[in-house]
């Protein structure tokens, strides 16, 4: 193979990695542009990035989550939470490295793993014993509660409560329920493990 038909080989490889990087480079800038909306497991209403609160909707729920001073409620990134504009409800961690929202009923299980059952499926003597080996369950929402166990089964009457959906692991007896941030209309998923 003499050397022009080298270099010809080699101009010929660069422009098919040339065109190659550009196809890649293309898909990465269209599926930015591309943004599906993603909803609530709740309402079903597309959700919206944290990024667009107010800064003292965002100053208070950081302010909130400090003063718990909790290891299992942690002060999150803004930048990748969403957010429910009917409910207020925060989901956290759900923004991608692409600048998208990937959420679905899981979200409790990231939030906090556990074999999660709502707070209205429970009888009224595994309610009392719950609320025994807990401080206060003041700021949850135990009054109006899905009947059905599976978080994933709430019923759409009980979708739009405030606080939201209260859920408890049966086996550890840890709670995992919404909060309303005060002086917001925002709600954030907290743990609350029994006393020791």
């Amino acid at each position: 193979m003499d050397e022009s038909t080298l270099m010809v080989l080699l101009f010929a490889a660069l422009i098919f990695f040339s065109f190659i990087f550009l196809a890649i480079l293309f898909w990465f800038g269209w599926r930015l542009t591309q943004r599906v909306q993603v909803v609530s497991p709740y309402t079903g209403v597309p959700l919206r990035r944290m990024t667009e609160v107010s800064f003292f909707s965002a100053e208070r729920i950081m302010l909130y989550l400090y003063e718990l001073h909790q290891y299992d409620n942690r002060i999150f990134k803004l930048s990748k939470a969403a957010f429910c504009r009917e409910t207020g409800r925060i989901f956290q961690d759900c923004v991608t490295i692409f600048d998208t929202i990937r959420i679905d009923w899981n979200f409790l299980q990231k939030r906090y793993p556990g074999n999660w059952t709502s707070w209205g499926s429970l009888s009224q003597e595994t309610r009392d014993e719950i609320r025994k080996v807990h401080t206060s369950l003041d700021k949850f929402q135990t009054i109006e509660s899905s009947p059905s166990p599976s978080p994933r089964a709430i019923e759409p009457s009980y979708c739009y409560t405030k606080p939201g959906p209260l859920y408890v692991d049966l086996d550890s007896k840890i709670l995992l329920g919404w909060q309303v941030i005060p002086g917001t209309e925002f709600e954030v998923l907290i743990v609350q493990k029994p006393i020791k």
